[in-house]
């Protein structure tokens, strides 16, 4: 079966059948009780907080974010086996909501999506975790509504992997990223907050690094960190380095999301943190805000 499944816009009918996502049911409910996961009820919430704001008055930029995240949180829906959302409202300049702000909305939705992609019990946690790294780093960069948006685009199974083989894949991308920060720290001109979110970010991957190999301390073969082979560009100025570091905090998230697919359970917690740091830092480095972080690009 093919790992291809259009989402966005076009949703297939074979999305059903596509191995990364659950079933689409004819009813909402897909826990072994018939009752909503936390996950599932706050996808819902989040909808009904969308829906109002697109009700309402919005300026150019912000409407423009908002129909990107309503199409989005489509694809959202059904993903994790819930029905499609009703027709879109009408935008009037005298309507008010009393519903949470989309930015309050994306918060609490985000916080729940992680939840449930760090539950023992979940399925598809690289799906949740997906969905939480998205409406975080929404929730964070709207106030501004300047970033690039991705278009829809295919969504694409990660391919088989062995656990071993993505915890490996997992410690590579760490220590290029370490290694590709440190260079990007180097460029003259950086600004003091720039300099101390590059720290932050090192210090994220630092931590990703020393946890996946404490856990798999035990494995045999046991993993590695990467040795310095990578292939990072050398920075002249500030502008190379917010190039740079947006590229590889990019080229890190469909490793991990693999990682997070087909890695042990245990790893689960760390790379899910780390796609949600990393789907934050791309957009703040001037990087395209994805639909699907985490997850292979088409």
């Amino acid at each position: 079966m093919s790992r291809r499944v259009v989402l966005g816009g076009v949703l297939a009918a074979a999305l059903s059948g596509c191995s990364l996502l659950p079933p689409t049911t004819p009813s909402p409910a897909s826990s072994p009780t018939g009752v909503l996961l936390p996950g599932q009820v706050a996808a819902i919430a989040l909808r009904a907080a969308l829906d109002a704001a697109a009700a309402t008055s919005l300026d150019a930029a912000h409407a423009s974010v908002l129909a990107w995240a309503l199409s989005v949180s489509d694809d959202h829906l059904m993903a994790v086996s819930l029905p499609p959302a009703t027709a879109r409202p009408t935008a009037s300049p005298s309507a008010t909501t009393s519903s949470p702000s989309p930015w309050e909305a994306l918060r609490t939705a985000a916080s729940a999506f992680g939840v449930q992609a760090r539950s023992a019990t979940t399925a598809h946690p690289l799906v949740w975790a997906s969905m939480s790294a998205w409406a975080g780093t929404l929730a964070e960069h709207w106030a501004d509504a300047s970033f690039s948006l991705e278009p829809a685009r295919a969504l694409v199974a990660p391919a088989p992997q062995s656990p071993q083989e993505a915890v490996q894949a997992a410690l590579d991308a760490a220590s290029e990223a370490v290694f590709g920060l440190d260079t990007a720290a180097g460029a003259s001109g950086l600004t003091p907050e720039e300099t101390a979110a590059l720290r932050s970010q090192r210090a994220a991957w630092l931590t990703l690094r020393d946890s996946l190999s404490e856990d798999a301390a035990s494995a045999s073969p046991r993993p590695t960190a990467g040795s310095p082979w990578y292939g990072v560009e050398r920075v002249a100025d500030p502008a190379d380095a917010r190039a740079l570091v947006a590229r590889l905090e990019g080229a890190a998230l469909p490793v991990l999301g693999r990682a997070l697919a087909h890695g042990p359970a245990s790893a689960q917690q760390f790379l899910a943190s780390q796609i949600e740091a990393s789907t934050r830092a791309v957009v703040r480095w001037g990087g395209l805000m994805q639909r699907w972080p985490g997850l292979p690009l088409s």
